[in-house]
């Protein structure tokens, strides 16, 4: 059973490793694409040259020589900033616990997208924060119905300070809120005093090259947006940014540099130059084509073994990493958890990305790091495990839990 603090499952030790487990389960980059000869090399160059400065405290600012990288990749969807509006971070995971601690007060509420990214409930509840699901309908994220629930929540005493979103190629559905949606999002929140934290780790990632205007972009006053270079690039570097309106950003900077002192030089210079030398066409372009692949890979396998007019339903995304299944009975997804191990694959099950334990009739599989010559082989077994594991509603398995416990 989770606590109210969970851990996300992104974290590398919630997945084994080793013997024959084929892992659909942890969401990471296929790090096979990075051109490790250029890159050592670069490094190398920049421990000899500048160690002394790369390798020594820094201040909490993004270094001057990595601000064009950073712009660079939030045109390509929109977004604009500059430097006075930059927090660097160790990632996406450091800037939401960050402004959980700096723009808000413990007790206060945030309004979640939901299904929602563990990681950010982990982090606003450390900060003591209250979640709530944001309203939705079949097309996203529903102005109208935030506006009510908004109101609601503040007629009851609640002080609603943000509205927490992953609005492209979503974690963990895949899905994407359409232009239309996002413009109408942004003018409620402005009219609700509401801040928006858009939470962007995969917009770059769609498979066939488009875009989708960012949140940002939109409104920059009144969005908080969360990039990382761990999806674009890699991950191991811990690195990524905040761009906020100059005085959030400002506050967000001396939450940062209590978090964390100050950010890796290294890791910024290392950007920098990769960035200057080469740009970042061909490093995510060949993001794209792998993960395309992959998908539809997954996606043919799943229709090979569960068919179309069975229990299991899913859309393919049109980026991202993920795929996201629905049982129509209602299903338990944690109850196959454990037969799915025993046939040697992991998936995450659906009640991980509740706020409260709902979606427990999902689960999410991730194809992005998968060998592509494994991924056929890993539906076959999950779907043996599906279809073998007597299936069962929330109240099922508690009740099994009891009576194992009794």
């Amino acid at each position: 059973m989770w606590t109210d603090v969970r851990p996300s499952p992104e974290m590398p030790q919630l997945f084994e490793r080793g013997g024959d487990l084929i892992s659909f389960a942890g969401g990471l980059p296929d790090l096979d694409l990075l051109p490790l000869k250029e890159l050592s090399e670069q490094f190398a160059r920049l421990t000899r040259i500048g160690g002394r400065i790369a390798l020594q405290y820094s201040t909490p600012h993004v270094a001057k020589a990595l601000v064009p990288a950073i712009t660079d990749l939030m045109a390509r969807e929109g977004g604009s900033t500059a430097a006075a509006n930059l927090v660097p971070t160790a990632g996406s995971q450091m800037g939401l616990l960050a402004l959980g601690l700096g723009l808000a007060a413990p007790g206060e509420t945030v309004l979640c997208q939901t299904p929602a990214y563990p990681g950010a409930a982990t982090a606003f509840r450390t900060a003591g924060l209250r979640l709530h699901g944001a309203p939705e309908d079949a097309e996203g994220l529903d102005p109208v119905a935030l506006r009510e629930t908004v109101a609601r929540l503040r007629a009851d005493g609640q002080r609603v300070r943000m509205l927490y979103c992953n609005p492209t190629f979503q974690n963990p559905t895949g899905a994407t809120l359409s232009v239309e949606r996002r413009h109408r999002l942004a003018e409620a929140a402005r009219e609700l005093d509401l801040l928006i934290v858009e939470d962007n780790p995969y917009g770059l990632l769609g498979f066939d090259g488009g875009t989708v205007p960012v949140l940002q972009g939109i409104d920059p006053e009144n969005v908080v947006y969360l990039g990382t270079f761990s999806k674009v690039f890699a991950p191991g570097l811990r690195c990524g940014w905040i761009a906020a309106p100059e005085p959030v950003a400002d506050r967000l900077r001396r939450t940062t540099e209590v978090m964390a002192l100050s950010p890796s030089a290294f890791a910024q210079a290392a950007l920098a130059a990769f960035h200057a030398r080469g740009g970042w066409d061909g490093l995510i372009d060949a993001y794209r084509e792998r993960y395309r692949e992959r998908c539809g890979l997954m996606a043919d396998a799943l229709e090979a073994e569960l068919g179309t007019d069975g229990p299991w339903r899913w859309e393919r995304p049109d980026g991202g990493f993920y795929l996201w299944l629905r049982h129509e009975g209602g299903a338990d997804t944690g109850r196959f958890a454990q037969a799915a191990a025993a046939q040697g694959v992991s998936f995450v099950p659906g009640s991980h990305f509740g706020l409260d334990g709902e979606c427990g009739d999902r689960l999410r599989l991730c194809f992005s790091n998968v060998p592509r010559k494994r991924i056929a082989e890993g539906v076959t077994r999950l779907a043996a495990a599906l279809r073998d594991t007597p299936a069962g509603t929330g109240a099922d398995l508690e009740a099994d839990l009891g009576r194992r416990a009794a």
